[in-house]
């Protein structure tokens, strides 16, 4: 037979019940915080550090993070990994220094580009530079503005023509050769 409890007996039960489900909550949040905070720490020890072409990269999920002139920089590959990458021409961070950038072709690698260049240009537009692969109401640029154009190709490689740069293959890969040739990590 069960027991027939007091009013008071009740309270006081429900009372230590409350008390001690609080007591395992509060318990379980100072442990997972604790485990977040280990866990975070583990990404920046030495084992994803390398130091590259005299810069320190820091690994960051599925990105390479670098500081250039007091600003943080994202890639997604070291400059060792792109050795080979052709990487033609000559290429200055001046010339798009707060100049508009216009962006032509697959827009895949866009982000790769506006993640470093982003910051320095006045503003930036995905354009069209022939009337064949134009969508939608973008803006036709020539080699007379600052024009990336992206590509398909079986080679991965950069080129210039004027103020053109020709990014084709493997855009990712292509996008940071170039971006470490723009900002003198050789």
């Amino acid at each position: 037979m069960k027991r027939i409890m007091s009013t008071k007996d009740l309270e006081k039960k429900q009372r230590n019940n409350r008390i001690i489900i609080g007591i395992i909550l509060v318990g379980l949040m100072v442990i997972s915080t604790a485990g977040y905070s280990l866990m975070s720490n583990k990404e920046t020890t030495s084992d994803s550090k390398v130091n590259e072409k005299g810069y320190d990269f820091y690994r960051e999920g599925d990105i390479w993070r670098t500081t250039i002139d007091g600003v943080t920089l994202r890639f997604s590959y070291l400059p060792s990994e792109l050795d080979n990458v052709s990487v033609e021409g000559s290429y200055d961070l001046g010339s798009y220094y707060q100049k508009p950038l216009y962006l032509a072709g697959s827009n895949e690698a866009y982000m790769e580009v506006l993640n470093v260049l982003g910051s320095y240009v006045l503003r930036y537009q995905e354009a069209c530079i022939n009337e064949t692969n134009c969508e939608g109401n973008l803006p036709m640029k020539s080699c007379e503005n600052n024009l990336i154009v992206f590509s398909s190709g079986s080679e991965t490689k950069v080129y210039n023509n004027q103020s053109c740069v020709y990014i084709q293959g493997d855009l990712t890969k292509g996008s940071d050769a170039f971006l470490y040739k723009l900002l003198r990590i050789e």
